[in-house]
Parts: structure tokens; sequence; C-alpha cells
């Protein structure tokens, strides 16, 4: 009996003793993490805004490896698709006749209505912010932010620059900066709120078409495409609990060995966020404003899924708008999260596994149509108006020279 109560005291004790120690790390993480809130606060209110500067250009060799890799894989990718079509029996010949021309006509007239609304988008924070409202910016700053989102790794190339581009062009700092994050900021919600729609309305659409894992991929992605914006809105209204999240993270990666000088990390993601959410607040205050962003988000993102419709139309494929549109929403949630440049291998793959799964002919051909129209279509725009761009620059620069020597003469 004695030994029974001596037990029970020593757990009681043990428990009691974990618990203090469990007190204790909270404790010391609660004062670290609000030490580095201090230090982050002194460092900011003495900081002077930056100039910002052109995206460094990464190493040319690291960047003919990346461009060679990235070929091979949508080679190879292509190479799969296409054997998998025509592997057991001989491509059918292709009848093409107007109505296949009309649905050509509609997956380009989804390009158009993405571009013509992100282009809206920036005409309208032009307006909002007193900037000069340029159509010819706006667009520039649609065309090339989307171009360097498909160039680059996981799309993180777009917003710098952007910000660049229209810093250089004679935007202030505080509206270069506030453009290209609100227009990401909504886009990415604009996609969730489809997503939403898709996973509501949709499960009869996809079920028996798509894998379980395919679906728990999209609801995955459609959580990761909230999250910076959700830390974002935290960061504005609770700081202090945007950083405790954010250490939360970091100091997991750092007993990952994933993340080094875990301190560092968390004040630079920190002030990321800061930066962000003051930029936001510029465009936030108007509420009209921002409903009008959120609504040009949701056409441009239904003109985007609506793509393969018009591209399985295109070669004769019979499906429905609207199933069409719900398994493009649930693959482009999937492939969300895969970070090479455009998923890159996954969009190809996915889209032809989906596809052809519902006996659809000509799907191979369709793919093919889907990744112009949603993907190479923004390298080649990006890459068009690169050239106009510099050529500009250039005629402006002899221009300016030219009258510099006659005024000297």
């Amino acid at each position: 009996m004695i030994q029974l109560v001596t037990e029970k005291i020593d757990k009681e004790q043990s428990k009691s003793g974990k618990k203090l120690q469990r007190e204790q790390r909270r404790a010391e993480k609660k004062a670290e993490n609000d030490k580095l809130y201090q230090e982050f606060m002194e460092q900011d209110s003495v900081d002077t805004p930056e100039v910002p500067e052109e995206p460094k250009k990464k190493n040319k060799w690291v960047k003919r490896i990346g461009i060679v890799l990235f070929v091979l894989l949508n080679a190879a990718v292509i190479y799969f698709t296409a054997a998998s079509e025509f592997s057991k029996k001989a491509p059918e010949p292709a009848k093409f006749d107007f109505t296949n021309i009309l649905y050509l006509l509609g997956g380009i007239l989804c390009l158009l209505v993405f571009l013509g609304c992100e282009t809206a988008k920036y005409m309208i924070m032009m307006r909002h912010l007193g900037e000069k409202v340029s159509f010819r910016h706006a667009f520039c700053t649609a065309a090339l932010g989307k171009y360097y989102d498909c160039i680059t790794p996981s799309g993180a190339g777009g917003q710098p620059f952007q910000i660049y581009y229209l810093h250089s062009n004679g935007y202030s700092n505080g509206a270069a900066s506030a453009m290209p994050l609100s227009g990401f900021f909504t886009m990415q919600f604009g996609f969730v709120i489809l997503c939403v729609f898709a996973f509501i309305f949709g499960n009869g659409v996809v079920n028996g078409v798509l894998a379980p894992g395919i679906k728990i991929t999209a609801y995955c992605g459609a959580v990761a495409y909230t999250i910076v914006p959700v830390m974002i809105i935290i960061s504005g209204v609770a700081p202090k609990i945007a950083m405790r999240i954010v250490a939360f993270f970091v100091r997991i990666g750092a007993k990952l060995h994933i993340v080094k000088k875990p301190n560092h990390t968390i004040m630079k993601a920190v002030r990321y966020l800061n930066n962000y959410s003051k930029n936001l607040k510029m465009i936030t205050k108007n509420k009209g404003m921002l409903f009008k962003l959120l609504l040009l988000s949701v056409i441009l993102q239904f003109a985007m899924c609506s793509m393969p419709f018009f591209a399985v139309r295109t070669f004769g494929g019979d499906i429905g708008f609207f199933r069409a549109l719900i398994l493009c929403v649930f693959i482009q949630a999937a492939i969300s999260l895969i970070l090479t440049p455009g998923n890159s291998g996954a969009a190809e793959g996915l889209f032809y596994i989906v596809f052809s799964s519902l006996g659809k002919s000509g799907t191979f051909w369709a793919m093919l149509l889907w990744r112009l129209l949603c993907y190479y279509s923004f390298i080649i725009i990006g890459v068009l108006v690169y050239g106009v761009n510099a050529v500009t620059k250039i005629r402006d620069k002899r221009k300016a020279a030219r009258l510099n020597k006659e005024a000297g003469s």
C-alpha cells in the first residue's frame, strides 16, 4: 500500500516537473520572440525606404544548366504522352472545320481576357494611388510579371521585376511596391475562390475521374495558395502573432538542418511580411477598389481555367464546359505544389492523365494547345514586350544624345 502511494506521488512529481519544464521552454521562446520583435521594431524605425533594384542575374552556367534541364523535362513529358497516345493505334487524320476554329478562337479569347483583366487591375491601382495612368505601363507590368513567373521556380520572379519596372518608369517607391503585391494578393484569392466553388459543387464531376491522391493534393495546393496572403493579413493585424508563427516553422526547419541562421531568417521573413502588409494597406483602404480587384482576379482565373474546354473541343473532344472547368481547377491546385517553372512536367502529365481517362480523342494535341495558351504564350508575349521596350529605350537614348549634341553645337 505504501509502495503504491509512493509510486503515485513520484508520478505526480514527474508530471509536475515535466509541466514546469514545458512552461519554462515556452517562456524562453516567448522571451526570445519578444526580443527579436523589439530588435525588428527598432531597426524598422530607423531604416530608410530602399530604392528597388533590378533583380540580380544568375550565374551564366547555373542559368544554362537550368534551361537545359527545363527543356529536357518538357521534352520527356511530351515524348511519353505522345507515346501513350499513339502506341496502340495510329492517329486519326485531323478534322479541322469551322467549328474547331471557333473553339480555338475561344481559347485565344481566354488568353486575352486574362491579360485584359490583369492590365485593368494595374490601371485601377494607378488611378487610386494618384500615379500616372498608362495603359502601356499597366500592360507591360502584367505581361512581364507573368513572363518572369513562368521562367522562375515557384513563380517567384514576377513581383520583384514588376516593382523594379514600375519604379524605373517613374512610379514612386510606395506605389511601385504596392501594385504588384496587391495584384499577386488578389490573384491568389481569386483562385482560392474558384477552388472553394469547385470543391463544394464539383465533387460529383471529379469522382471516378480523379484518383483520391490527386484530390488530396489539390486540397493541399489550395491551402498553400492562402498561406502567404493570410500571413500578410496576420502581420498587419497582429504582428507579434505573425512572428511567433514564422519563428515556430523556422525553428522546426533549423532542427531538421534545412534552415541556417534561424534568427536571421525569422527577422528577414517578418520584415518581408511587414513591408507587404504596409504596401497592401495603401490599396485595401478603399474597399470598393479592393472588390474590383478581386472581381477581376476571379474573372481572369475563370478564363485561365476555361482554356482546357476550348483546347479539348478544338481537337474533337466531347466534354461539357462545367466539367472541364472543375477538372482544370483541381489540376491547377494539385500542380501548384510543384516547384518547377510553370509547374512544367506535372502540368502536362496530369492534364493528359485526367482528360485521356475520359476517353476523349486528340488529348495529346489538346494538352499541347492548352500549355501553349496558359504557359508558353506568356513567355512569347513577355519576350516580345521585353524586345519592344529594349528597342524603345535605345531609341530614346539616341534621341536624347542627338538633342544634347544639337544643344551643345
